[in-house]
């Protein structure tokens, strides 16, 4: 079934064998999205296409289902990262002394000791979501300028300088990793 069929049919009757024909199509490019920005949050993915599937009816036109269902997906991501700060802040309160060292038996510092990622993940965690989400465009899934404009709806010189300061901001935290 083409992409332009699928979409008409969740647009016009809110078919799922047309939403399941584009969430086949593109699971595995939404799960190394929602990976790259977020590390291993799976139902990032899920809680985008069920979102999607109930936004359809009310759109009147969509030409390609990905750019539209990416925004999405991005927004997913990034209130998990914010409650994720939250959290980690709470945390850091909650765990640590009064002399600043913090407790070693808390979830965190153990998930923390055991966690052995690649320089380069880590390197690509420590940077803020835009930078993450524009290297990860480019260089992980080879989106071209044209289509990292047209999927964060951003001018095409905006994602050449984006790129530019990602990549810098890149370049420092990872040789500080090494």
């Amino acid at each position: 079934m083409p992409e332009q069929k699928a979409i008409r049919l969740c647009l016009k009757h809110r078919d799922p064998a047309g939403f399941e024909f584009l969430v086949q199509q593109y699971k595995r490019e939404a799960f190394y999205h929602a990976h790259s920005l977020l590390g291993n949050e799976a139902d990032a993915c899920q809680d985008a296409f069920l979102r999607a599937f109930e936004a359809m009816p009310r759109i009147k036109t969509l030409d390609r289902f990905y750019p539209w269902f990416y925004r999405i997906l991005r927004n997913v991501c990034l209130n998990i990262l914010d409650r994720r700060k939250t959290r980690n802040a709470y945390v850091k309160e909650r765990f640590t002394r009064s002399d600043g060292e913090i407790v070693s038996d808390t979830p965190e510092a153990l998930a923390a000791a055991t966690e052995d990622r690649q320089e380069v993940w880590r390197s690509l965690g420590e940077l803020s979501s835009d930078h993450r989400e524009i290297l990860t465009l480019k260089y992980i899934h080879g989106f071209c300028y044209d289509e990292i404009s047209e999927t964060l709806e951003i001018p095409r010189g905006t994602v050449m300088s984006r790129l530019y300061a990602a990549r810098q901001a890149f370049r420092q935290k990872f040789q500080n990793q090494s």
